[in-house]
């Protein structure tokens, strides 16, 4: 046997209560009906009484229950059927009670900041598969975007806006702010060792050319011994110099570099000629035709890394997935950075619900007002049926106790 959907089991629930109700109000009534039948003694008044009050009290909420969602019976009685009636209204007093009640600051806060968003979010991310998901989907986005997208005019947007993003740069002291990070602590040192590596490397590359240059500037007379020496002095003299300095980290040349480094930084940073010839050299190569062309192209290896690998078995892609659980793992084990998240989703979050709270509550109404008033009391209905069937069981009861009181006080006052 399938089971049932939770929509069915909700109306197999309310019709089960539906039927306790009337069947309680029928025994009621067969019971009133059983009392003209008994001897006319004390405990059969106290019976019919409390039978004929059940019934009353069972009818009345019948009513009351029935007449929220349809008129009794059919019959349109004044001030029944109040949900489909009046859908509109409530649709708009429910959008405006949670707008007043439930998106304001003092309540939405302090809940947001119970939510945890960090830890959720990692929590979720570490799971398997759920970081490739992500992925994926955004991936599909993305190439959707790229194929919906005008491929020429987008072509030109990247290149205008590099363009025009480079020309606003000012390079020499972005530059000089560079070498200046790098001048300063340990990375200072790696500078010059790189340097130095450099320079070995260059000047083992270069051999061949010096040794030629020396040979065309010596004299004619001069013996190819002497040239031969005067180049394994250059090269061995250049080559043990990069060596010590290498090696020996309070080398003297070390504290040279590292003087020139700060004035180069200094002259980059502030230096209005140096400032302004890297602004020409800038312009020159931006207005190259090849720049152009590689800006222009900046797009199509864009499109294609995006309609090529941004899938979930992609490179790009598994660098995603791979990129969102790394997240997931710095979050988990640091929580300054998780806490810092967490203040992050508040304000945001916060911000974009107080600043469209307003249009938050037009969705609620105007979603309930493109409701079916039919439907509408229909879902309602489903939803807290059950319980109001409560309601005339228990007025079916108090009904009958209120009556049984009545009789008695009567009974006793004469």
């Amino acid at each position: 046997m399938r089971p049932l959907s939770p929509e069915a089991e909700q109306r197999a629930g309310l019709a089960s209560m539906r039927r306790v109700a009337l069947g309680l109000l029928l025994l009621m009534a067969l019971v009133f009906a059983a009392t003209f039948q008994l001897p006319d003694v004390t405990w059969v008044g106290y019976l019919r009484a409390f039978a004929e009050a059940a019934m009353v009290g069972a009818l009345a909420d019948w009513f009351a229950v029935t007449a929220l969602f349809r008129h009794p019976l059919g019959i349109p009685i004044p001030h029944t059927a109040i949900i489909p009636r009046r859908k509109d209204e409530i649709g708009e007093n429910l959008g405006r009670f949670v707008a007043d009640h439930f998106l304001i600051e003092d309540a939405l806060r302090p809940r947001l900041a119970e939510f945890a968003f960090s830890r959720r979010m990692a929590s979720w991310l570490a799971e398997p598969g759920n970081a490739e998901k992500i992925s994926a989907d955004g991936g599909a986005f993305a190439r959707w975007v790229v194929r919906a997208a005008d491929d020429r005019q987008l072509r030109t947007l990247v290149q205008q806006h590099l363009h025009l993003s480079l020309r606003e740069v000012r390079v020499t002291p972005l530059v000089g702010q560079v070498l200046g990070l790098l001048s300063r602590g340990p990375h200072a040192q790696t500078v010059l060792d790189a340097s130095v590596n450099w320079a070995l490397r260059l000047l083992d590359a270069n051999r061949d050319r010096i040794r030629d240059r020396i040979d065309e500037e010596s004299p004619w007379w001069m013996p190819g011994f002497v040239d031969r020496e005067i180049y394994d002095r250059i090269i061995g003299g250049l080559s043990k110099l990069l060596d010590r300095v290498g090696q020996d980290a309070d080398h003297p040349a070390r504290a040279q570099f590292n003087r020139a480094l700060e004035q180069t930084v200094a002259k980059l940073i502030s230096d209005p000629a140096a400032i302004e010839r890297g602004e020409e050299i800038k312009r020159e190569l931006l207005d190259h035709p090849a720049v152009g062309r590689y800006l222009e192209g900046v797009w199509d290896d864009l499109s294609a890394s995006l309609l090529g690998e941004s899938g979930g078995d992609g490179a790009l892609g598994r660098q995603v997935a791979g990129g969102l659980r790394d997240i997931a793992r710095r979050v988990d084990a640091d929580p300054e950075l998780s806490a810092e998240i967490d203040a992050w989703f508040v304000e945001v979050l916060a911000h974009l619900v107080l600043n469209y709270r307003d249009e938050i509550a037009s969705i609620i109404s105007e979603t309930v007002r493109t409701w079916d008033p039919t439907l509408t009391a229909d879902r309602i209905e489903l939803q807290v049926g059950r319980d109001l069937q409560f309601i005339r069981i228990n007025g079916t009861l108090v009904g009958g106790l209120v009556g049984l009181i009545i009789h008695a006080i009567v009974l006793f006052s004469t």
